[in-house]
């Protein structure tokens, strides 16, 4: 992998920025795991550094992952179902998409705790020839232990009492309850990730490698090229550069992939998002918003090029004609991955370290969690959820209070898919023609386990539209009184409320029961420019 830039009207203050760095050894005292480079935050940091040995480390696991990989095919195992959140299954569903399943076994990933989502996720798996991959760091994160019981249940109801066990693993940090579950309900095995690595730096540990081996990606070479990226510069300016140019205003970080890794974009935006978007400062990781004429972008963004086959060259050279900072990354093959994980990481926390945050917390998190049980307490004893929910036209007047440099986050509680992809990539290019903000767009839960921090802990301006559709069937949680649709509406209210509670201005949209036609309708209220 290599890095070119083309700075523009922005070059003096990236170049600045740079040589304050190198005066000070900044990249160099990072890779070598100096706490001291992250300032006041050195004490936080000190135990988050774990990330920088993974190259080396995750060669422990390679022999483990392809001996259980031989055990599954000899048993005919089909799919291999990835349960988890956040950093637990980003870097799979980047796996998914790269790679497909070369090994013959199908990896899935559930990260959704809508009804429909939580059925397909499981349509035609024979838990018989299916291997569970519940992960969570903690080991308490209510969604996997959501999705644990569910799967749990369909298993024990397949196979017999006492039977699923075999079929499950667990990835966790050492000693927690869900360690402890896992050794209770008899897994075939739990994989322990080292607690100082953080979730959204887990590519590398037994979270992304996992599922990278049972999908049968080579991980020596991907580890060797995390390697060799450990001792670039590469990353390390490539981070010094986004915090000068969101010091300098260009803090909407526009990420652009080349189709064979289309999908990491969406594991860069949570890196970024919640690493260096609190006290009020950070940058916007703009993924997945569809490229235009380099006149519709304000003087806000910069654009990082994930290159592989060219395919956007003629349009990142446009930008750059215009005066727009450009960033290419070369990468010359999937397997380069591995370097795009470790030079990233080192690019969000040498960014950190010149914000002056933290790269390794997330301290708005737990705010909406706790907005989240607030609001299932109460929807169980009878309160009405769907409070504040308006129509279609709600987007077009929020729009109205969104300022220059501020930016639209679209909030998607309903089933992900590609077509809903389209439909909302289809309002935000109509959002961003008629108000000139940036866009960003995700669907819940899973954006509260990435986005959500830079929400409510970072730059102001931001304008919050949560998209909720109607649960025509919901699926009951086994030995609780209520079900997953019940458990995402708690979310997206809590959510909302906790936004609220920072001042932010978060809008409720119902979509109705069919989420594809209720889009529509959102695009067809924001009319002509």
């Amino acid at each position: 992998m290599s890095v070119r830039v083309s700075l523009g009207t922005s070059a003096r203050a990236v170049r600045d920025a740079w040589d304050l760095a190198s005066a000070t050894g900044l990249a160099g005292r990072v890779r070598a795991g100096d706490a001291s480079a992250f300032g006041t935050h050195a004490g936080s940091a000190r135990d988050r550094l774990g990330w920088l040995r993974a190259p080396v480390e995750g060669r422990g696991h390679v022999a483990d992952i392809a001996s259980l990989l031989r055990q599954l095919r000899s048993e005919g195992v089909r799919h291999a179902l990835v349960l988890g959140m956040g950093g637990s299954s980003l870097s799979p569903e980047v796996t998914r998409r790269t790679f497909g399943h070369r090994s013959g076994v199908e990896l899935r990933v559930l990260d959704s705790t809508d009804p429909t989502a939580v059925a397909a996720a499981g349509a035609g798996v024979d838990p018989e020839r299916a291997l569970y991959i519940v992960s969570s760091k903690s080991g308490t994160t209510v969604e996997t232990l959501a999705f644990l019981d569910h799967f749990w249940a369909q298993a024990e109801a397949a196979l017999g009492a006492g039977a699923a066990g075999p079929r499950f693993v667990a990835i966790t940090d050492p000693g927690t309850p869900l360690a402890e579950e896992a050794a209770t309900r008899g897994f075939r095995g739990v994989a322990q990730s080292p607690p100082d690595v953080g979730g959204r730096y887990s590519a590398l540990s037994p979270f992304g490698l996992v599922p990278m081996g049972l999908a049968g990606v080579p991980l020596q070479p991907l580890l060797d090229r995390a390697q060799v990226a450990l001792a670039s510069d590469d990353g390390p300016r490539l981070g010094i550069a986004l915090a000068a140019l969101a010091e300098a205003g260009r803090d909407k970080v526009t990420l652009v992939q080349d189709p064979p890794i289309g999908a990491f974009g969406l594991w860069v935006e949570q890196l970024l998002a919640e690493s260096l978007g609190k006290e009020g400062r950070g940058v916007v990781p703009v993924e997945g918003e569809p490229l235009a004429d380099a006149d519709v972008y304000g003087p806000d963004r910069a654009f990082v090029y994930h290159r592989m086959t060219g395919e956007h060259d003629a349009d990142l050279a446009d930008l750059a004609s215009e005066g727009h900072p450009v960033l290419t990354l070369d990468v010359p093959e999937p397997l380069e991955l591995g370097a795009l994980y470790l030079s990233w990481q080192l690019a969000a926390a040498c960014a950190g370290a010149l914000l002056g945050v933290d790269p390794f917390d997330q301290p708005d998190v737990q705010g909406a969690k706790d907005a989240t049980s607030a609001a299932l307490s109460a929807m169980l004893a009878g309160a009405e959820t769907h409070d504040g929910l308006e129509g279609p036209q709600a987007l077009a007047r929020a729009l109205q209070g969104a300022g220059p440099g501020g930016y639209l986050a679209l909030q998607a509680f309903c089933p992900p898919s590609p077509a809903m992809e389209r439909g909302l990539a289809a309002i935000r290019v109509a959002a961003r023609a008629r108000s000139g903000v940036a866009t960003t767009a995700g669907f819940g839960p899973r954006y509260l386990h990435s986005t959500g921090q830079l929400h409510k802990g970072g730059p102001e301006g931001g304008v919050f539209v949560q998209l909720l559709s109607e649960d025509e069937v919901d699926l009951q949680l086994p030995g609780r009184s209520y079900g997953f649709g019940h458990l995402k509406r708690a979310q997206a209210l809590g959510d909302a409320r906790a936004l609220a509670e920072r001042g932010r201005r978060p809008v409720r949209i119902g979509l109705g029961p069919d989420p594809r036609e209720g889009l529509a309708a959102v695009l067809a209220a924001l009319g002509p420019r």
